[in-house]
């Protein structure tokens, strides 16, 4: 009975391992990309517009780096807009990926952050 329970359980943990291996060996602007088509460029494009370059993505933010004309490294974080879908029920709010609050009346509605902000 043992035996039948760590088979399957050995194939999702390698499954995983090897999902995170591809994900980790993607340029972060691909990584990106996944989200939306064409967003990997739209934030590589910022960062280059910065002297920098993409060094991380989450889903709602991303870090760019590089020198200043001293020569000084730096970092800059940005958070994609509130709003934006990052997941399945889920929106980037203030740089992260929130599930959506819903309203479960007839009809069904939904409050989002960025919706929120602009009553602020």
């Amino acid at each position: 009975m043992t035996s039948m329970m760590i088979l399957p359980l050995s194939v999702v943990l390698l499954a995983t391992l090897d999902y995170i291996h591809a994900a980790e060996s993607l340029p972060r602007s691909q990584i990106a990309d996944t989200c939306g088509r064409r967003l990997g460029d739209y934030i590589s494009e910022r960062c280059l517009n910065l002297k920098t370059q993409l060094v991380t993505f989450s889903g709602c933010s991303y870090t760019c780096q590089g020198k200043n004309a001293q020569g000084q490294n730096i970092t800059t974080n940005h958070y994609l807009m509130n709003g934006l879908p990052c997941g399945d029920c889920k929106e980037c709010c203030n740089g992260a990926c929130t599930s959506v609050k819903f309203g479960f009346g007839n009809p069904l509605t939904f409050e989002s952050c960025a919706k929120q902000k602009e009553n602020s």
